[in-house]
C-alpha cells in the first residue's frame, strides 16, 4: 500500500510539474530574453479587460498580442540603456484610477474585483501590466518625442483638410484655427510619435535575435473567453 501511495504522490507531482511547463514554456525569446507563456496569457487578459470585449479566440489575435510583447520586450531592452525615473507606486494608482473611471461600473471596487475575477487578473498583475506601459511611455517621451517636430504648415493643412470638412459633415458650428491649434499641434506630434517608433521598432526586430516557438499554442482556451463574453 505504502508503494502504491508512493507512486501516485510522484505521479501527482510529475503532472503538477507538466501544467507547469505548458503554463510557463517559453513561446519567444527576444535577444536571449524568454517571454512565457504566462505572460502571454496575463497580456491578453489585460487587454481585453481594458477594451472590455472578449478574450482572443483566434490564432490571429492572440499572435497580434505576442507581437506586441516582443515590441515590449525589445523596447525594455533599450530602457536600460537610459537612467529613467522609476514609475513610483502613486504613479500606478493614479493610472488605475484613470483607466476604472473609464470603464463601465469601473469605480466601483466591488464590480472591479468582480471584473478582475471574471477576466482572470489579479490586482498584481494589473499593477505589474501598468507599470511597465507608464515605464515604455516615460522613454517614448525622453528618447522619440523630443525628435518631433510640428510646423504651422501641417497645423493649417490638418485644421482645412481635416477638421472643418469633419465639422461640416455633422453640420457643427466652425472653430477658429486660434482655438484649436494646440489641439491639432499634439494630435500631428503624437502621429508623428507613432511613426516614428513603429518605423523604430521595425529596425530593432531586424537587428534583433527573435526566435518565437512554433508550434504555438495560445494560452486561453475557449470556454475561458465564452465566459468573459457572457
Amino acid at each position: 500500500m505504502r508503494r502504491v501511495l508512493q507512486l501516485g504522490m510522484v505521479a501527482l507531482v510529475c503532472c503538477g510539474w507538466l501544467r507547469a511547463e505548458v503554463i510557463d514554456r517559453i513561446v519567444a525569446t527576444v535577444n536571449g530574453q524568454p517571454i512565457l507563456q504566462s505572460e502571454w496569457d496575463v497580456e491578453m487578459r489585460y487587454e481585453a479587460l481594458l477594451d472590455q470585449r472578449p478574450l482572443p479566440s483566434t490564432p490571429e489575435a492572440a499572435q497580434a498580442v505576442l507581437d506586441r510583447l516582443i515590441d515590449q520586450e525589445l523596447l525594455r531592452q533599450q530602457i536600460k540603456v537610459y537612467r529613467l525615473r522609476a514609475i513610483s507606486d502613486s504613479d500606478v494608482v493614479q493610472r488605475i484610477q484613470e483607466l476604472r473611471r473609464q470603464i463601465p461600473n469601473g469605480t466601483n471596487d466591488s464590480e472591479w474585483r468582480a471584473m478582475l475575477s471574471r477576466y482572470g487578473l489579479s490586482e498584481e498583475e494589473v499593477k505589474d501590466r501598468i507599470a511597465t506601459q507608464l515605464l515604455i511611455l516615460r522613454f517614448v517621451d525622453v528618447r522619440v518625442r523630443p525628435t518631433v517636430h510640428v510646423d504651422r504648415r501641417s497645423i493649417e493643412a490638418y485644421y482645412r483638410d481635416k477638421l472643418l470638412p469633419e465639422l461640416r459633415l455633422r453640420n457643427a458650428k466652425e472653430v477658429p484655427l486660434a482655438d484649436v491649434t494646440g489641439q491639432i499641434e499634439e494630435i500631428l506630434a503624437q502621429q508623428r510619435t507613432d511613426t516614428i517608433l513603429s518605423d523604430w521598432l521595425h529596425d530593432l526586430r531586424q537587428q534583433s535575435d527573435i526566435h518565437v516557438q512554433t508550434p504555438l499554442v495560445a494560452p486561453i482556451q475557449a470556454p475561458l473567453a465564452q465566459q468573459v463574453a457572457r
